[in-house]
């Protein structure tokens, strides 16, 4: 530690001199020309951007600055407009013969901020934040040399001890490891420069003297509607029961029918943390004080995902009321159900899926065999596990009803068992659907039954309906006929 001190604290010295400046002089004409079309643009973009995915013509320009040379570059990467500046530091990243990490270092005080367009999605970034991206490893341009894990294990702690206001910096502040000699460091930049990023690391060291701290914070931001987000996720490392009145108080405030806030998610999320009768308490209130039904909707939906971030039986008949009122469920909610009671859960599994219960008496069993990355299918799978002639009456259900999401579901359990059972449910709904999503669906499932009285069928339903011909769909349809030979 000693030594990582010290060289970050020779960082910091180096870089108070390190800045260099641009000099014009090294920058041939043809460079200068292709560096003024940047400036005039002025705007950071990828290859293609807007709704239509058009070539940019910024993106040209960057294109003929790869023609530029490494010293050129260099230079460039301290030139008067930001736009430029990272275009140059891009272009650098695939010269595996350039110091990345020393051009880094130079602009954790370049807080110019451009423009950035990817697609049709246009952002504003600081230049020495986007520097930081593009050689950050999985984030923007992956052929762009890297920073390797000792060099951005200093970049980070460089980020945190030197004062600057790049976005990395609470990043940094986020992945640091809270050892001791970090703790004045977090409380420094806490007090002095009400870093909300330093409170809620200083949260998971768990100190009382940080108590009055977290109780006091609000967030400087105008654009948050409350300004809580950081307080409740410090509460949410350190439950103490100091914070609860803050935290009834704050829930009173959220129950009128005017709006509602993301925010309250990270509220919900505090209170389940502490897992007690108090807090089961105060996550009741929303059911029977929130009358207007859109805004319960976001409570029910933040209180069920706070109580599955941290699941504890003593919430559990919160989640079945969740899922009695019909609430959005997820697949790791629908694991909890079944672990907490499988009777229940297999009941409330054929009602979501509109079967009718059986009249034999079941006793249901599941394994992890039945969940996939689709809760409707993990829940087709507990039935099928358990009863499969109320699973076969739920697929011939779905085949005539199922929408174009859950469709693929249902036609690929008769794919692989190749139940010809299921065909004329297939062809009923193959006679009148007109979704292309849907009749190509249908059509793969029975042309895999490999039988010609089928495919004849196919052809026959085709000229009686439409719909099988028309736009994209219709030609699709046909190049599959075709591929499979059948006339």
């Amino acid at each position: 530690m000693k030594h990582i001190v010290f060289i970050i604290s020779f960082f910091i010295v180096a870089l108070s001199h390190g800045q260099n400046k641009y000099d014009k002089a090294k920058i041939s004409s043809k460079i200068k020309t292709v560096v003024e079309k940047i400036s005039q643009q002025n705007r950071l973009t990828g290859e293609y951007i807007g709704y239509a995915g058009s070539k940019s013509t910024q993106y040209e320009n960057f294109e003929e600055l790869k023609n530029a040379s490494t010293d050129e570059l260099i230079s460039l990467t301290n030139h008067p407009n930001g736009v430029v500046r990272c275009y140059a530091f891009w272009t650098l990243g695939f010269k595996s013969n350039v110091d990345l990490f020393e051009i880094v270092k130079n602009h954790l005080n370049d807080n110019e901020i451009i423009e950035y367009q990817s697609g049709c999605i246009i952002s504003s970034e600081k230049v020495g934040d986007f520097y930081i991206s593009l050689v950050t490893p999985e984030y923007v341009d992956l052929d762009v040399k890297k920073l390797n894990d000792l060099e951005r294990k200093t970049l980070d702690s460089l980020l945190i001890y030197q004062e600057n206001e790049l976005n990395a910096r609470h990043t940094a502040i986020e992945l640091a490891e809270p050892t001791p000699q970090l703790y004045p460091i977090l409380r420094k930049l806490y007090v002095t420069n009400h870093n909300q990023s330093a409170l809620l690391k200083l949260s998971t060291y768990k100190r009382e003297e940080d108590i009055p701290l977290i109780l006091a914070n609000r967030e400087d931001d105008e654009d948050k509607e409350s300004g809580y987000f950081f307080t409740y996720g410090a509460i949410q490392n350190f439950p103490r029961k100091e914070f609860i009145p803050f935290l009834e108080a704050r829930l009173q405030e959220t129950l009128d029918e005017r709006h509602y806030s993301q925010e309250w998610r990270k509220l919900y999320s505090a209170i389940a943390v502490y897992k007690n009768q108090k807090a089961l308490e105060l996550l009741k209130i929303p059911f029977t004080h929130v009358t207007h039904d859109h805004i319960k909707k976001y409570h029910l939906d933040f209180i069920y995902d706070a109580i599955l971030e941290t699941p504890d039986p003593l919430y559990a008949e919160l989640l079945w009321e969740l899922w009695g009122q019909d609430q959005e469920i997820t697949l790791t909610g629908y694991r909890f159900y079944l672990q907490n009671d499988i009777n229940r859960g297999y009941t409330m599994t054929v009602k979501k899926l509109g079967g009718q219960k059986m009249g034999t008496n079941i006793l249901p069993i599941f394994n992890e065999s039945i969940f996939t990355d689709n809760l409707e299918e993990s829940m087709l799978n507990l039935i099928i596990l358990n009863d499969k002639k109320l699973a076969h009456q739920i697929i011939e259900s779905k085949i005539l009803d199922a929408n174009v999401h859950e469709f693929p579901i249902y036609t690929s359990v008769i794919r692989k068992n190749k139940d010809k059972s299921f065909v004329e449910s297939l062809f009923k709904r193959f006679g009148k659907e007109w979704n292309a999503h849907v009749y190509l669906e249908i059509a793969k499932t029975l042309i895999e039954f490999e039988d010609k009285a089928i495919n004849d069928r196919i052809i026959v339903t085709r000229k009686n309906n439409k719909k099988l011909n028309e736009n994209w769909g219709g030609e699709a349809l046909t190049k599959l006929l075709k591929e499979k030979n059948i006339k």
